[in-house]
C-alpha cells in the first residue's frame, strides 16, 4: 500500500506540469485567435510639431521665447537687425510718390498736347485762308509771286508741327492708356514694391505660427540667420493623437471607429485615455524607408510589417493629464463590432488649430493700405 502511494506522489509533478503547460497552450490560443482585442505597446504620441524659421536673412538682435515656455499665435519670438530692410521700405516709398508724380505729369502732358495741337490747327486754318485769298489776288498782280510761296511755305511748317505733336502724343499716350494714375503700370510695379519691402520688414520679426510650447530652439542673439532656416519649433499640446504600429496579422479586425484604451508609461496603468480609431495609413512602414523592401529575386527573408492605426485623444482627457509627442503609450483596440464596420474609412480632419495659421493674414492688407497712403498724398 505504502508503495502505491509512493508511486502516485512521483507522478504529482508530472501531472502538475502537464496541466500547467495545457492551460498555458489553452491561454495562449485564446489570446492569439479567439481575442478580441488587439494591443501593443508599440505605440507613441503624435502631434503638429511646427517649425519656426527665418523668413528673411539678417542678425538676430534678441530672442523672446526659450525652450518649455508657453506662447500664444502672433507672440513675437525672434528679432533680426532691420535697417537695411527699413532703407529698403523707405526707397520703395520714395520711388513710388515719385511714380505717382510723373503719371500725374504724363496725363498733364496729353492735355497740354492736343492744346498745342488744336493752336497749331487754328494757325493752319488762318495760313490756308490767307494763301487762298493770296492766289485770287495773284493774277491782278496785287500779290506778287515771293509773298504767294511764303504764305504755302508756312502752311508746310506748321503741318509738321501738327504732325510732330501728334507723333509726341501718341508716344505719351501709350504709356497712360487705358488706365488712371492708380493703375497705371508704373504706379502699379512700385506699389508692388512697397508692399513686398513692408512685408519683408514686418517678417524680420518671427511671430509663434500657433499657440502651444517652444521647443528645440537653436537661435542666439547676434547669430547670422538665412532665409529658411530653422530656429525653434512649437508645439501645440492640446491636439495630439496616437500612432500604433500594429503587425499585420493582427490587422484583420482593426476598424475605423473602434474604441481604444490607451494607457501611458508616464502615468501607468492608472490613469487610462479611452480614444477611437480614426484612421489606418494607407501603407505598411516600410514602404516610406530609406530602402524599400525588394521581393522580385525572391531571395528575401520575410518579415512581418507593421501597419500605423492613428488614434484619437479626448482633448479633456489631454487636458487633465497632459502628454508630449514621442512618449510611449499601451495601446487596446476592440475589435469585437468590427463586422459593422466599413474597411476603408477615415475620421481624421485637419479643422483643428494647430493645422492653421493667421498671424499673416492682415500683412498684405497693412502694406496695401501704407501704398495707397502714399498715391493719394501724391495725386
Amino acid at each position: 500500500m505504502k508503495a502505491k502511494t509512493k508511486k502516485r506522489y512521483r507522478r504529482l509533478p508530472f501531472v502538475l506540469v502537464l496541466i500547467l503547460l495545457m492551460a498555458a497552450l489553452i491561454i495562449s490560443y485564446w489570446y492569439i485567435f479567439m481575442r478580441q482585442n488587439v494591443s501593443t505597446d508599440d505605440a507613441y504620441v503624435n502631434g503638429n510639431i511646427i517649425p519656426v524659421q527665418a523668413l528673411v536673412a539678417g542678425v538676430v538682435v534678441k530672442v523672446n521665447a526659450d525652450n518649455s515656455m508657453a506662447i500664444q499665435a502672433g507672440r513675437p519670438l525672434v528679432e533680426q537687425e532691420q535697417n537695411l530692410i527699413h532703407q529698403q521700405l523707405e526707397n520703395s516709398k520714395y520711388s513710388l510718390a515719385q511714380a505717382v508724380r510723373q503719371t500725374k505729369g504724363q496725363f498733364a502732358d496729353v492735355e497740354q498736347i492736343k492744346s498745342d495741337i488744336a493752336t497749331l490747327q487754328a494757325q493752319r486754318r488762318k495760313l490756308q485762308d490767307t494763301f487762298d485769298r493770296y492766289q485770287q489776288l495773284a493774277n491782278t498782280g496785287a500779290v506778287s509771286r515771293q509773298q504767294l510761296t511764303d504764305a504755302q511755305a508756312d502752311i508746310q511748317v506748321i503741318n509738321q508741327q501738327i504732325l510732330s505733336n501728334q507723333a509726341h502724343l501718341a508716344k505719351v499716350t501709350a504709356l497712360i492708356a487705358h488706365t488712371n494714375i492708380q493703375d497705371n503700370p508704373i504706379v502699379a510695379q512700385q506699389k508692388s514694391n512697397v508692399i513686398a519691402n513692408y512685408i519683408q520688414l514686418k517678417r524680420s520679426t518671427v511671430l509663434s505660427p500657433a499657440d502651444g510650447y517652444v521647443a528645440n530652439r537653436s537661435v542666439q542673439a547676434g547669430q547670422q540667420v538665412a532665409a529658411g532656416q530653422l530656429l525653434m519649433n512649437v508645439i501645440p499640446l492640446n491636439d495630439l493623437w496616437i500612432v500604433a504600429n500594429i503587425k499585420e496579422n493582427h490587422m484583420a479586425h482593426v476598424r475605423t471607429g473602434q474604441p481604444v484604451k490607451v494607457t501611458a508609461h508616464i502615468y501607468g496603468n492608472d490613469i487610462e485615455y479611452h480614444g477611437e480609431v480614426i484612421g489606418i495609413d494607407a501603407a505598411g512602414g516600410s514602404t516610406f524607408s530609406l530602402f524599400p523592401p525588394d521581393t522580385t529575386t525572391g531571395n528575401y527573408i520575410h518579415i512581418v510589417e507593421r501597419v500605423p492605426v492613428r488614434i484619437s485623444l479626448p482633448a479633456q482627457e489631454l487636458q487633465k493629464y497632459p502628454l508630449r509627442p514621442g512618449m510611449s503609450v499601451t495601446v487596446d483596440i476592440d475589435t469585437s463590432n468590427f463586422k459593422d464596420k466599413p474597411l476603408l474609412q477615415s475620421k481624421v480632419s485637419v479643422n483643428s488649430a494647430s493645422f492653421t495659421t493667421s498671424i499673416y493674414q492682415q500683412e498684405v492688407e497693412n502694406a496695401t493700405h501704407l501704398a495707397d497712403q502714399i498715391i493719394k498724398d501724391n495725386l
